[in-house]
């Protein structure tokens, strides 16, 4: 059998599609439990299981499935994955180039510089996207 993925976990504990780890005998090689309930977390229904898994990271992730797949009642949810706006893209790599400093820092100075400074600097590097 293939490699899974951790959204073939999810839909499996979401939609009940079938124990995975009883399915193949390398599922739980491929079983990612960070990715699992950070997918989880998104829906306000599972937050407090992934939270509970995460209070737990050193238990067996047969006994992390199965908890999570026993416990969270069936149900399709298509919830949204979190991305950063490009709009942020291209004025972290504006200040990375004016302050020449790595991406890290630029995020920092991102929360920091007030808006009239970070559209003045948007400007003068051709950025259509100002704030």
């Amino acid at each position: 059998m293939s490699k899974l993925s951790p959204f073939d976990y999810i839909k499996s504990i979401n939609e009940k599609s079938g124990n995975m780890m009883a399915m193949s005998p390398d599922a739980e090689k491929d079983y990612i439990p960070f990715m699992i309930n950070r997918g989880l977390s998104f829906s306000p229904d599972t937050i407090l299981y992934a939270n509970e898994m995460n209070c737990m990271p050193m238990s067996d992730k047969r006994m992390q499935y199965d908890y999570l797949y026993h416990s969270i009642r069936k149900r399709k949810r298509f919830d949204k994955w979190i991305k950063p706006e490009e709009s942020d893209e291209t004025a972290i790599e504006a200040i990375m180039l004016v302050y020449m400093v790595g991406r890290k820092r630029a995020m920092e100075y991102l929360r920091l510089l007030p808006k009239e400074k970070l559209e003045s600097i948007m400007k003068s590097k051709g950025g259509s996207n100002a704030k």
